[in-house]
């Protein structure tokens, strides 16, 4: 996203490159509702692979909040989300 780094933007990670672009139609479209419909659908289905694919819920989630508004709350929580730890599940074997 150049040229708005000023504005406090951050990028997102490559694995929300599709995402991204749906919602920049989202946000192009305006008016016609047909049309939004169809890139919520292709949101849906993305974000249902993405999980599907290892990727946390919530890493997803916050990604997808961040596109949607661009502003720097939200792209903080993303690179809050994206910093942090992974948690894995570990069984205890006695």
């Amino acid at each position: 996203m150049q040229g708005f780094h000023h504005r406090g933007e951050y990028d997102p990670p490559e694995w929300a490159n599709n995402l991204k672009n749906y919602y920049w139609h989202i946000r192009v479209e305006g008016r016609d509702k047909a049309k939004r419909r169809k890139y919520y659908r292709k949101i849906r289905m993305e974000k249902l692979r993405l999980v599907e694919a290892g990727l946390s819920e919530n890493l997803v989630n916050a990604a997808c909040r961040y596109l949607v508004s661009l502003n720097t709350t939200s792209g903080k929580r993303l690179a809050e989300i994206l910093d942090s730890p992974v948690v894995q599940l570990s069984l205890p074997f006695m």
